[in-house]
């Protein structure tokens, strides 16, 4: 009955006639040498591809802070425009003032909604990044590993 080989085919997998005959392994040079250029290629692109997820980690740690201080600041200017404005019990009635007040709560309203758009977006690009990150160290370690068999004994 013939040896099945990885594919399922039944056929016998073929091994070179110069890697039995001269004592190589399949993946070796003539020479003994393992080529290994296609895996320190992976392994060099895994590498840099870590070192920008980490880049763009940190770049987007910086936007988020520049960001949240830039929406902090715009909500203390309005809430100093409308600690301006006397309390109606005081002034009495006036459309216009009013106005003017409701117009600032909703712009303060409507930067704590900003604020915390900006930690959400923050946290899912975190997120995204750091499973991104953790899939290509896995492969990275996994190719290290792969790479220190082949160079092996």
């Amino acid at each position: 009955m013939a040896e099945k080989n990885g594919d399922g085919s039944g056929r016998r997998s073929k091994v070179s006639r110069s890697s039995v005959d001269h004592g190589h392994r399949p993946g070796q040079d003539q020479d003994g040498t393992v080529t290994t250029s296609i895996l320190d290629e992976r392994i060099d692109n895994l590498r840099e591809a870590i070192a920008e997820i980490d880049s763009a980690l940190a770049g987007r740690k910086e936007l988020n802070t520049q960001f949240v201080e830039q929406i902090d600041r715009e909500a203390e200017e309005v809430k100093r425009h409308l600690n301006m404005l006397q309390p109606p019990w005081k002034t009495g009635f006036y459309p216009e003032l009013e106005f003017l007040r409701l117009s600032f709560h909703k712009s303060l309203t409507s930067r704590a909604k900003d604020r915390r758009g900006e930690e959400l977006k923050y946290w899912e690009n975190g997120v995204n990044l750091a499973k991104e990150r953790r899939k290509f160290l896995d492969e990275y370690k996994a190719l290290l590993a792969t790479k220190r068999r082949l160079d092996g004994p």
